[in-house]
């Protein structure tokens, strides 16, 4: 135990319980223990239940993760984007790159600049030896960073589907280009929302992984569903009629089961998510066909359709993740045992 650790002096504060609405009950945090903390109004405190002990924690926003590299290193400059992606994404709040020479700091900045469309709250900031990337940004709920991506993945999918219900180009590349710009924002945004909270209590540690491999592969289904898209520009012109009606089936059943796993985690609802996956599972019965897709129709059909299973196969996975997260949310109890008592 630290000196300081055994010179700390525990108070009793007495406190009423007091309701608020029909069922909440509440109780009020020390004004002294606040300004101590840090804690303001608005701000996000997490209580640990402990059985017969309810502990508050403060979550400490002026504590920011800085990380320091050095940019004499060559694979430094070279993966910059990599490096500053990974930061934002695992909650690094800034990275400063430092440098003797000035033509380093302008290749980083310089290798920064695509990054900078894809990642909101991102800012650069070039020195006389270094470079400083802020990536502070408001703490944000899962939930509703979920929620934004679902929106976004939602609209791409309609204009696959006007895409293929016309010969015309009633959606220009622009408009796909700037859809798929919001969706990986908001993927990077759920990613980075997921772990602060989970780092800073904002979400029960084992619910967080469980949140966060959900995202993680919600990520790469979009990554593939991105590339089906261009495909489907691309060979548009190829398909039959028919051909594209099964297709339109098939891009509807991916958007219903997008729709279904970005806006129905909260509030949990468990059955909405079995009716995803039996939409996901749909598209994947495609791929016992698929030898027979290409013996009847074209070899751009039987290509997207692929593509279309390879979503599907990943959705698949996020949705099996994302229901162990709520069946272990709803029906079970997290708790910590003492290694101690099973030799006992």
């Amino acid at each position: 135990m630290s000196a300081n650790e055994s010179a700390r002096t525990f108070v009793f504060i007495p406190r009423k319980v007091q309701r608020l609405g029909a069922s909440s009950l509440i109780v009020t945090i020390p004004k002294e223990w606040a300004k101590r903390n840090n804690v303001d109004v608005g701000d996000v405190v997490s209580l640990v239940d402990i059985g017969d002990r309810l502990i508050i924690l403060p979550t400490n926003t002026t504590r920011r993760i800085v990380v320091h590299f050095d940019g004499r290193h060559k694979r430094i400059v070279k993966h910059v984007s990599k490096l500053v992606l990974c930061g934002f994404v695992f909650g690094q709040d800034k990275i400063v790159i430092s440098s003797p020479r000035q033509g380093t700091i302008k290749d980083i900045i310089e290798n920064l600049q695509n990054l900078m469309v894809m990642l909101p709250y991102i800012y650069i900031t070039g020195k006389e030896r270094e470079v400083v990337i802020d990536l502070d940004s408001p703490v944000e709920e899962p939930w509703h960073a979920l929620k934004i991506l679902g929106r976004h993945l939602i609209g791409y999918s309609e204009n696959l589907l006007k895409i293929l219900s016309s010969d015309d180009n009633d959606v220009s590349s622009f408009t796909m280009e700037s859809t798929v710009t919001e969706i990986y924002r908001s993927n990077y945004r759920l990613l980075r929302a997921v772990t602060i909270n989970t780092a800073r209590g904002g979400i029960e540690s084992i619910m967080g992984l469980y949140f966060f491999l959900y995202a993680a592969m919600l990520a790469a289904a979009t990554d593939e569903m991105h590339d089906l898209g261009r495909e489907i520009i691309k060979l548009r012109d190829k398909l039959t009629w028919d051909e594209r009606e099964r297709l339109k089936f098939i891009v509807e059943m991916l958007e219903v089961a997008l729709a279904t796993l970005s806006a129905n985690i909260d509030p949990n609802s468990v059955k909405k998510v079995e009716e995803a996956y039996w939409k996901i599972r749909s598209v994947l019965d495609l791929k016992a066909e698929l030898s027979k897709i290409v013996g009847d129709g074209s070899t751009a059909f039987a290509y997207l359709v692929a593509r279309a299973v390879n979503v599907a196969r990943t959705l698949e996975i996020a949705s099996n993740i994302m229901m162990c997260h709520m069946l272990t949310q709803k029906y079970s109890t997290l708790m910590n045992e003492n290694s101690d008592s099973e030799g006992a």
